[in-house]
C-alpha cells in the first residue's frame, strides 16, 4: 500500500488482498487521512481479492466522510471488487469514480 498525498487530494493505492489480515491497516490509514479532512480516494486496480473486511472499510470510509464534512471514493476498482460491491448491493453505499478518472485529478 502507498499513498500519494496531493495536499488536497491523498490517493491510497492497493494492491493484492484486501482480507481479515490487511483491511485494518488499509482503514487505519484512509481515517488518518480522512481525519484531516482530506478528499481521499482509494485506488484498487491491482486488488487480485478482498472480502467483507475490505468491503466493511469502504463502507465505514464513506459514512465516516460524509458525516465529517470529508469525502471519499474508490477509484479504478478490480473486477473482484466490483463484483463484491455489487453482490452485496452496496452500490449506493461505496462510491466509485466514473472510468476512466484519474485518482490524483478526481476532487
Amino acid at each position: 500500500m502507498t499513498v500519494d498525498d496531493l495536499g488536497r487530494v491523498a490517493v491510497v493505492r492497493v494492491q493484492g488482498e484486501v482480507d481479515a489480515a490487511t483491511a485494518p491497516r488499509v482503514g487505519e490509514t484512509v481515517n488518518r487521512l480522512l481525519a484531516r479532512k482530506k478528499r481521499v480516494v482509494l485506488d484498487l486496480p491491482n486488488v487480485d481479492f478482498m472480502d467483507l473486511h475490505g468491503l466493511a472499510v469502504m463502507i465505514r470510509a464513506t459514512r465516516r466522510a460524509r458525516s465529517d464534512g470529508g469525502s471519499f471514493a474508490v477509484s479504478r476498482p478490480a473486477p473482484c471488487v466490483r463484483r463484491l460491491v455489487e453482490l452485496v448491493h452496496a452500490e449506493g453505499e461505496v462510491p466509485i469514480l466514473p472510468d476512466g478518472t484519474d485518482p490524483l485529478h478526481a476532487a
